[in-house]
C-alpha cells in the first residue's frame, strides 16, 4: 500500500463530512451555478430587463409567472428522471436552458414568454433530478450537509454573480448577461453528460409510491406540496420587491441593484451553511420550522424601517438569512417524505415553488401599485406563517 497523501486524506475527510467525494461536489456545485445564476438575474434586475424587452414592470411580472408556471411540467420530468436515470434529465434541461437565453436576447414584448417558458423548464427539470441525484449517493446521516454543500451555488450566485450581471448590464446592455450564460449553459451539458457518473435510481418503477396518485394521497406529501407554494410566493416577493422598491424610493441603477444583491447573497450564504451544519444534527423538522417561524416575524418587520435605508439594508439582510436557512434546511425534509420515490417528491416540491414563484411576483407587482411596501410584506409574512403550521402539523423526520 502507498503513502496515504494529504490529498487523498482531504478527500477522505471531505467523504465522511459531506456524504460525497470533493471532485464530484465541486462540478455539481459548479454547474448548480449557471443555473441558479441563471434562474435568480430576472428578479433584482427587473427595471433594466423589462426596458430591454420594451415591456412595463407589470407585464414583466407576467413573463416571471409564465416561466414559473412551467413548474407544471415538474412531475411529469420527476417520474421520467426516477425511470430513466437523473444525468439525462440534467443534461436536457442545460440544453434547454441554453436555447431559453438565447431566445430572451433576441426577443420583445410578449414574445419572450416562448423562450422564458424554455428556462422555466430547465430549471424545473434540473433542480429536482440534481437533488434526487446527490440524494441517491449520500448516506441518510450526512444528506442533509451533501445537498446544502450545492445548494449554497443560489447563494454564492447572488454574493458573486449578480454584481458581476450588474456590471456588465451597466456598461454592455442587457443581453450581455444572457449570451454569456448560455455558453456556459453548453459547457456544463458537456460536463454533466461525460463527468457525471449515472446513479442506480433507488426508486423501482413498479411499487405503488411511485406513482404520483398514490403520493398524493398521503396526508404529509400534500403538506409538503403546501409548504412549498406557501414557502415561495414568500421567496418570490422577497426576490421580486425589494429592487423595485429600492430603484422607486431609493434611485438604485443596476450596479446599485447588483451590491446589494452582493449582501443579500452573503447573508444566503451564512443562512445555507449554518442549516447545512445543524440540520442533521439538529433534526430536519425543528430545523426548518425555526428558520419558517423566524421568516414570518423578519418580513413583518420590514416597514418598520420607514426611509432608514441603513436599517432597511440589515433587514433584508436578515430576512434573506432566514429565508435560505429554511430553504436548505427543508429539501431533506422533504426527501424523507416517499424515501422510495425521492425524484417525484422533489419534482412535487418543484411543483409547489414553481406555483408559489408564479404567484409571489405578481402579488409583488400588483400589491405595490395598490398599497405599497406594508401590504407585500403583510401578505409575505402571513405565507411563512401559514409554512411554519404545515410543517409543525403534518411533515416528519423519517428513518430509512
Amino acid at each position: 500500500m502507498g503513502p496515504v497523501t494529504s490529498k487523498d486524506s482531504l478527500g477522505a475527510k471531505a467523504t465522511n463530512f459531506f456524504g460525497l467525494g470533493l471532485g464530484l461536489i465541486a462540478s455539481l456545485f459548479s454547474i448548480r451555478l449557471i443555473v441558479d445564476t441563471s434562474f435568480r438575474m430576472l428578479y433584482p434586475f427587473v427595471p433594466q430587463f423589462s426596458e430591454g424587452l420594451e415591456v412595463s414592470i407589470s407585464v414583466f411580472g407576467w413573463l416571471l409567472m409564465i416561466r414559473s408556471a412551467s413548474a407544471f411540467f415538474s412531475p411529469l420530468i420527476g417520474t421520467l428522471a426516477d425511470r430513466y436515470g437523473r444525468r439525462k434529465i440534467m443534461a436536457f434541461a442545460l440544453l434547454s436552458q441554453t436555447l431559453g437565453l438565447v431566445g430572451i436576447a433576441f426577443s420583445s414584448g410578449w414574445w419572450a414568454a416562448i423562450p422564458i417558458l424554455f428556462c422555466g423548464l430547465a430549471v424545473n427539470a434540473f433542480l429536482p433530478a440534481q437533488q434526487a441525484y446527490i440524494s441517491d449517493l449520500a448516506p441518510f446521516e450526512r444528506r442533509g450537509r451533501a445537498l446544502a454543500s450545492i445548494d449554497i451555488a443560489f447563494a454564492v450566485s447572488g454574493m458573486v454573480m449578480m454584481p458581476v450581471i450588474g456590471w456588465a448590464i451597466n456598461i454592455y446592455g442587457w443581453q450581455t448577461p444572457f449570451f454569456g450564460l448560455s455558453a456556459l449553459s453548453i459547457v456544463a451539458a458537456i460536463l454533466t453528460w461525460v463527468y457525471l457518473p449515472e446513479t442506480k435510481s433507488r426508486t423501482q418503477g413498479g411499487k405503488a409510491e411511485n406513482g404520483m396518485r398514490q403520493l398524493l394521497r398521503k396526508r404529509n406529501i400534500q403538506a409538503s406540496l403546501g409548504v412549498a407554494i406557501l414557502l415561495f410566493i414568500g421567496v418570490g416577493i422577497f426576490m421580486t420587491f425589494w429592487g423595485i422598491w429600492l430603484s422607486a424610493d431609493f434611485g438604485f441603477d443596476a450596479l446599485d441593484l447588483g451590491l446589494m444583491a452582493q449582501q443579500i447573497g452573503i447573508a444566503e450564504l451564512l443562512g445555507a451553511i449554518l442549516a447545512g451544519l445543524i440540520v442533521d444534527r439538529l433534526g430536519k423538522r425543528r430545523t426548518s420550522l425555526i428558520g419558517v417561524a423566524i421568516s414570518a416575524i423578519m418580513f413583518a418587520s420590514i416597514p418598520l424601517a420607514r426611509e432608514n435605508l441603513l436599517v432597511i439594508r440589515i433587514l433584508l439582510v436578515a430576512t434573506v438569512f432566514w429565508i435560505e436557512y429554511s430553504i436548505v434546511a427543508l429539501f431533506p425534509l422533504y426527501g424523507e417524505q416517499a424515501p422510495n420515490a425521492r425524484a417525484t417528491i422533489f419534482a412535487l416540491i418543484a411543483l409547489g415553488n414553481g406555483i408559489g414563484l408564479a404567484i409571489g411576483p405578481i402579488l409583488t407587482t400588483s400589491l405595490w401599485a395598490w398599497r405599497g411596501l406594508g401590504a407585500i410584506t403583510l401578505v409575505a409574512s402571513v405565507s411563512f406563517a401559514l409554512a411554519a403550521g404545515l410543517i409543525w402539523a403534518f411533515l416528519n423526520d423519517a428513518v430509512e
